[in-house]
């Protein structure tokens, strides 16, 4: 019986990690295709994850986006990320975004139907799972920002976030993060039509409330991209971040990212990249634009060991 119980506390342990660390996950698919490099990049429907004064900057006055992205895809019942995210700029100088995540995990009584690699599975002393009346864990986040232009170079911007966990047998958690991010763009008077940007983010800054005790991910990073474009059809994005994740049951210590994103008249692109963290993964991405459609694909490549093994996302979005 006390394995029983003490198993049954280290389950609860492991939900309360990830009830903190699905907000870590990149839902982009654009950018997860640049090997997950997020806060310096060009502005779009998902910069309210990444940076929200991304899209001060931007061309179009409105985006959009819905994407999925599952990944353990060989195995029954496995993890996934719904996702949306949007803005709209209010004149020249401010903007607003919103998005949206649902992630859900395995349901854990119906692990003994077919995978036994979930490392918390509750068994009696004569190694039985436990059946346990559960539910899938899950958690919900909704994000909010406002985004000021304070002059023609630099953008600031404030996302508030609310997070909802459920563990699946009964715990549920609640959190309110804050996100604060700077973003700059210069252009280069060397090359024509070519832009440095500049970006900085401390995302996850909150607490938990009501009887959670979890401490939240808090994430720095910093970085810059390059926008080089050779003739009227080619252009090239190069960027790189860095930074480090604090607090993070799971996924703690410092992180880094590069991306590449080759453009053929702004209809088709193709993106690889590669990301330095608890795992090192690269990953590869493809992007297609049809009028005001834009499509998005990304793939990660890892070793055999990695949780993000056989992961991929898919997105679909507007923009006016």
């Amino acid at each position: 019986m006390k394995k029983i119980i003490s198993t049954l506390a280290v389950l609860l342990m492991a939900a309360g990690a990830y009830a903190q660390d699905f907000v870590t996950i990149n839902p982009n698919p654009r950018t997860s295709g640049m090997g997950n490099a997020t806060v310096a990049v060009s502005g779009d429907a998902y910069s309210v994850f990444g940076n929200a004064a991304a899209p001060l900057f931007e061309y179009h006055s409105v985006q959009a986006q819905v994407s999925y992205t599952p990944w353990q895809s060989n195995i029954a019942d496995g993890y996934y990320l719904l996702s949306l995210g949007g803005y709209v700029k209010l004149g020249q100088r401010h903007a607003l975004s919103i998005g949206g995540r649902w992630f859900q995990e395995p349901k854990l009584a119906g692990l003994e139907a077919g995978w036994d690699g979930y490392p918390f599975i509750p068994k009696d002393e004569n190694g039985n799972i436990i059946s346990l009346d559960t539910k899938r864990p899950n958690g919900k986040a909704l994000d909010l920002a406002y985004a000021y232009k304070v002059c023609d170079h630099l953008g600031l911007s404030l996302t508030a976030r609310y997070i909802h966990y459920s563990n699946g047998i009964g715990d549920k958690s609640n959190a309110v993060d804050f996100d604060v991010a700077a973003f700059s763009s210069i252009p280069l008077s060397m090359l024509e039509g070519s832009n440095v940007t500049i970006g900085a983010q401390v995302a996850n800054l909150g607490f938990a409330f009501g009887e959670s005790k979890y401490a939240q991910p808090i994430t720095a990073k910093a970085g810059a991209a390059l926008f080089a474009p050779f003739s009227d059809s080619h252009s090239l994005t190069a960027t790189v971040n860095a930074g480090y994740r604090f607090n993070s049951t799971a996924m703690k210590g410092f992180i880094a990212n590069a991306g590449l994103e080759y453009s053929l008249m702004q209809l088709i692109k193709v993106r690889a990249g590669y990301a330095y963290d608890i795992y090192n993964y690269a990953t590869v991405g493809l992007g297609i634009r049809f009028m005001h459609i834009q499509l998005d694909a990304s793939y990660w490549i890892t070793g055999k060991d990695c949780p993000w093994k056989n992961t991929f996302g898919v997105g679909i979005g507007v923009d006016f």
